[in-house]
């Protein structure tokens, strides 16, 4: 086999597959690197990376490597456009988040919607007579153009809709459809609240807590990717020396039979006449081993002079 694989078609695929297997060691390593990282920043704790306009783009996704960290936003809350959040337990009670749009305006003039956890409340603040939630109950934000420092975090999964001013989840799919659009793919969670709502706690979503091991899955993906390629190269060069080795026996296989059909094969049987002309010559050869001369005393006709009757001589005729 090792002669198979020397030949220039498989060198060339074999540099061919090495190539490959360099670029998913390659890519291996910045998925592990980007998890590492990523780590590394949570354990040294939330860090101030600016101005959420140039941290994160409208619609891009947040990403474990900014999730938790501080970014400051400069706008303006959108007057109507706010939700309750219910069904969180926070310090032992039952808790009501309260979530507001907030304008940001762009470079091109236009303004993009940031979901604003402004804090919490306990749910019974904001729960009317009937026993149902009333949004009317929960403070209005301020007016005018502020200026706000938070947590970036990642949007949380839809999984209901928004009714009435309520929303199961602070979910941007959601909200985009309640409030319009562009809107940033994540949320601001304020630092400090303003009474009498109190600041939410640091949020620990499936999002945030998987993707490191998400980065770290896709780095050994790609070191799987490059094994594979050298697999296949191997399996095409032992494939190759099998369908050799499969031609040459049946090669042999064949010339064996035709060599089995070519022995000797039994002549026509002689007839009556040619076994008396072989006996006759038979004869003829071994009188003359005796030195007898075949044609002695045999008549010009060929036959014997005995067999011949003699002449009969009359006494009586005078001659």
């Amino acid at each position: 086999m090792l002669r198979v694989a020397l030949r220039p078609r498989f060198l060339g695929l074999l540099a061919l597959m090495i190539v490959a297997t360099i670029v998913c060691g390659l890519l291996a390593g910045w998925q592990w690197d980007r998890a590492h990282r990523a780590l590394t920043d949570k354990a040294d704790g939330p860090q101030q990376i600016g101005d959420i306009r140039e941290v994160v783009g409208v619609g891009d996704a947040v990403t474990n490597e900014i999730v938790g960290d501080i970014v400051t936003a400069d706008g303006r809350f959108a007057a109507g456009e706010q939700v309750l959040v219910p069904g969180r337990q926070i310090e032992g009670e039952d808790a009501v988040i309260v979530v507001t749009a907030f304008l940001v305006e762009l470079e091109d003039g236009t303004e993009a919607r940031l979901p604003v956890a402004r804090g919490w409340l306990p749910a019974e603040d904001v729960t009317g007579e009937d026993g149902a939630l009333d949004p009317s109950l929960a403070p209005a934000a301020p007016e005018g153009e502020v200026h706000l420092s938070g947590r970036l975090e990642a949007s949380e999964s839809a999984s209901g809709g928004v009714a009435d001013g309520v929303a199961r989840e602070i979910a941007t799919p959601l909200l985009v459809n309640e409030w319009g659009s562009p809107m940033y793919a994540g949320y601001l969670s304020l630092d400090e609240a303003e009474a009498p709502l109190s600041a939410l706690p640091a949020a620990e979503s499936q999002f945030s807590r998987g993707l490191d091991w998400q980065n770290i899955g896709y780095s050994f993906q790609w070191v799987a990717f490059g094994v594979f390629f050298l697999y296949l190269w191997w399996r095409s060069v032992r494939t190759a020396y099998r369908d050799e080795l499969d031609d040459r026996r049946e090669e042999v296989e064949r010339l064996l039979a035709e060599a089995s059909g070519d022995g000797p094969r039994p002549g026509p049987s002689a007839g009556p006449d040619q076994n008396s002309g072989a006996a006759a010559a038979d004869r003829a050869a071994a009188d003359q081993a005796d030195g007898e001369d075949p044609a002695a005393g045999l008549a010009p006709s060929g036959i014997a002079p005995s067999s011949r009757p003699a002449p009969q001589q009359n006494p009586d005729k005078d001659v």
